[in-house]
């Protein structure tokens, strides 16, 4: 389980004096900051890195040709062992699947470690084609409820994915049930964050005048026990893959 999100956290500097180490860390480059970003890398085990395309394609003009160089200079310069992936410009919906290919196109040609995100307007021919294409490597699906896989496919996916030797990343998948029954070799989390908003530190309700005189330290229990879920699951699916 990679924890995204904490490069955009306003309690960032307090969550990062109080934790000494991170385990799976998932940045998004449109928020990633390089100072933030060498704060992270050296205390993380392993880090993912998302392309943020889906943080602000919404009701804003892009010209998604100059974000992506951006992104791969970014990539070229700063690409190390640690970060095992960096997803593509999956924006499908706003500029089509022949451009989205076209800007893979830029980001391989800077590094191997591109993640390709399937989405079900490509088509199931087109999942199967690229876990024949990646066949070694990480591919992504998303894990919003509904939205591109029913929850009842998802293991039907992951075996077609192993089959031809590929590691899946599933984005956005926190939801237990499948976390429970499904041995994704990825997923991220964000809903650490969602703690402070609520009240809550894990089961436990703290009132939102406690909450929002002490963010800092809600936001870092949160931090701590999605570590402890981190964790968990690793023990849970460790050598089922």
């Amino acid at each position: 389980v990679f924890l995204s999100g904490l490069e955009a956290s306003g309690e960032f500097e307090e969550i990062n004096k109080r934790i000494p180490k991170y385990k799976y860390i998932l940045c998004s480059f449109y928020y990633l900051r390089q100072e933030i970003f060498e704060k992270i890398l050296p205390k993380s085990d392993l880090m993912l890195i998302d392309s943020g395309a889906h943080s602000f394609q919404k009701g804003k003009k892009v010209d998604w040709l100059e974000y992506t160089r951006k992104y791969a200079q970014w990539i070229k310069e700063n690409d190390c062992d640690k970060i095992i992936g960096y997803f593509e410009m999956d924006v499908d919906n706003v500029i089509g699947y022949e451009r989205v290919l076209e800007l893979r196109k830029i980001l391989e040609s800077v590094t191997d470690k591109i993640i390709p995100v399937w989405h079900k307007n490509r088509g199931v021919d087109e999942f199967k084609k690229m876990c024949i294409q990646y066949s070694g490597r990480i591919i992504a699906i998303t894990g919003f409820k509904n939205e591109d896989i029913r929850d009842e496919q998802y293991l039907m996916f992951l075996k077609y994915a192993k089959k031809h030797n590929c590691k899946v990343h599933c984005l956005g998948m926190t939801r237990k049930k499948i976390l429970d029954t499904v041995p994704f070799d990825f997923v991220d989390s964000s809903s650490w964050k969602q703690q402070s908003i609520y009240g809550r530190i894990g089961k436990r309700k703290v009132s939102k005048e406690y909450s929002k005189a002490n963010r800092h330290i809600v936001m870092t229990e949160s931090f701590k026990l999605a570590m402890q879920m981190q964790d968990r699951y690793e023990k849970k699916w460790q050598g089922v893959r």
